[in-house]
């Protein structure tokens, strides 16, 4: 037998063993929600950080519903986080960039606590980091700017996070012979019936005629940093 540490939550998820990586949060913070035509916010990815990290985020306001999805730029200096197209209502998001336990910055006044490394001497998960406790997951292949993916509800959306990377841009479908919208998959927040799910919808209209769709697979995730 092999030895090590398993540890899963009442749904079944592996929170921490001694093989995969936890990851927790790296940076944090709150910024505005942006829209085409209107104010744009971008937020700094941090110079220190690793180039591999994930992006999660929730509104600000539980209340109500709210569509996002997340702009990354392409020289990798930031990113925002965008309304769809027709929706001007600035919200407050709350974002979080998490990275690998691992790829975590020294702790110069660790507490008392668990610390998990890997074969390899790689520290897995420690519980002086602000880590991600997986909720629930899913994972879909995009066919559809109009499809409906993974709806996750819950008992209470408080303080959930959505993962907001990996497949966002869908591509471009035509409106008329002049114009076109540009598709994004989109993570909708509703509060009034605590669910969570992503859905393709437009995000801006362009001056140029035609387009097509790019299919892709989503990984759907939620969760609570703590």
């Amino acid at each position: 037998m092999s030895y090590g540490i398993s540890v899963q939550n009442t749904s079944g998820f592996i929170q921490i063993d001694a093989t995969y990586d936890n990851v927790a949060v790296y940076a944090s913070g709150t910024m505005n929600s942006s829209y085409t035509g209107g104010t744009l916010t971008k937020t700094a990815i941090p110079a220190s950080a690793p180039s591999d990290y994930l992006i999660f985020c929730k509104p600000n306001s539980e209340s109500g519903t709210h569509r996002l999805t997340l702009a990354t730029w392409l020289d990798g200096s930031g990113f925002s986080f965008f309304n769809q197209q027709g929706n001007t209502t600035v919200i407050s998001v709350d974002w979080v960039i998490a990275v690998r336990s691992r790829d975590m910055p020294t702790n110069s006044n660790p507490d008392f606590g668990l610390e998990v490394y890997k074969l390899n001497q790689e520290q897995a998960f420690s519980s002086n980091n602000q880590n991600f406790r997986c909720l629930q997951v899913s994972f879909d292949t995009i066919t559809s700017a109009s499809q409906s993916e993974a709806t996750f509800t819950a008992g209470s959306l408080a303080n959930v996070f959505s993962l907001m990377s990996g497949k966002t841009l869908l591509g471009r479908l035509p409106i008329n012979s002049s114009f076109s919208a540009l598709y994004s998959l989109f993570v909708e927040f509703d509060y009034s019936n605590n669910t969570i799910k992503s859905i393709g919808a437009p995000v801006a209209i362009q001056q140029l005629p035609g387009g097509s769709l790019g299919g892709g697979f989503k990984t759907n995730l939620i969760g609570i940093f703590r």
